[in-house]
């Protein structure tokens, strides 16, 4: 098992510095001075734009600013955005917000995923079988842009259930929208796989020989396919978790809440190449640990799992 863990983690070293570089290389190359862009109409001096080039390493060429960025990471010296505002402050401000978010929205997406895809499953070709089938086909081919601004719009300012945007209504009433937005785009797939799993293990042969030894049929649902049924749900749960930032981007962008994806999509516009990368490898090493938790999971209850 001790292998196991090393290989899986040596392994993610080389794709973690291949996505940081690869990111850092897109803000990079994205046009326009971003000194002069936060200026906006007002005038710089050339001393005062030189200076600021040289304090965030801008007058350095792009392997030099991608190495200090990883530098500055490694070491805790976050330094501050391009607006003079303490990274490390931000990132202690806009945690709790985005944890906040993706614990509502994850809770949201899996019960109701879960317990509508068991439902589905034993009560195959039903009425809430096909219309799940069908809701969860539409779901999946909207957009998860469109789904953000269609229930802001829907629920926010026609019907005024919600607050449209911002945190100023606090937890959890200025969360629910955007985390029920988040948490219908995984539903589709969650309920549709664990209706698939729970219908292919529910016609495996080794629940046809516990019917046919005389088990209960109570037994064989919370012995035998249960057990089997959830365990590729149980993947999908530690990728939705470990991906749950890229949905923050967007949602916390479109509702206005001062978390880690505004951090992310404000870095990205002003072009802060070290903000982005330190949040991406935050990221990174999010999804990194709770794949390898699975991993071990899976290697704990399979020993085949560990060779692979």
């Amino acid at each position: 098992m001790t292998r196991f863990v090393l290989r899986r983690i040596l392994a993610a070293v080389p794709i973690g510095l291949i996505v940081t570089l690869g990111v850092f290389a897109l803000v990079f190359a994205m046009p326009g001075d971003p000194l002069r862009e936060l200026a906006g109409d007002k005038p710089i001096p050339a001393a005062v734009l030189a200076a600021k080039r040289a304090q965030f390493h801008l007058d350095q060429p792009f392997v030099v600013q991608y190495l200090l960025s990883m530098k500055d990471i490694f070491t805790g010296h976050f330094g501050t955005t391009f607006a003079g505002a303490d990274i490390a402050d931000q990132l202690r401000l806009r945690i709790p917000v985005t944890l906040k978010l993706a614990t509502m929205s994850l809770a949201l997406q899996w019960i109701a995923g879960i317990l509508f895809g068991l439902y589905a499953g034993f009560r195959r070709n039903g009425v809430v079988d096909r219309m799940l089938l069908l809701s969860t086909l539409v779901v999946l081919a909207v957009p998860g842009l469109v789904l953000y601004f269609a229930g802001q719009y829907v629920f926010g300012v026609e019907l005024k259930w919600l607050p449209v945007s911002g945190a100023a209504d606090g937890w959890p009433i200025a969360y629910l929208l955007p985390a029920v937005c988040i948490a219908i785009s995984g539903f589709a797939g969650m309920a549709r796989l664990t209706r698939t799993s729970i219908v292919d293990t529910a016609n495996a042969d080794f629940v046809k020989t516990a019917r046919a030894k005389g088990l209960g049929e109570q037994r064989i649902l919370w012995r035998h396919v249960l057990p089997n049924a959830l365990l590729p749900v149980v993947t999908l749960m530690g990728i939705d978790f470990a991906g749950i930032f890229a949905g923050a981007v967007l949602a916390e962008s479109i509702f206005n809440l001062p978390g880690l994806g505004q951090f992310m999509f404000s870095a990205i516009r002003f072009k802060e190449g070290g903000v982005v990368v330190l949040l991406s490898t935050l990221a990174f090493v999010m999804f990194i640990v709770i794949n390898l938790i699975v991993d071990i999971v899976y290697g704990a209850i399979d020993p085949r799992v560990r060779n692979v």
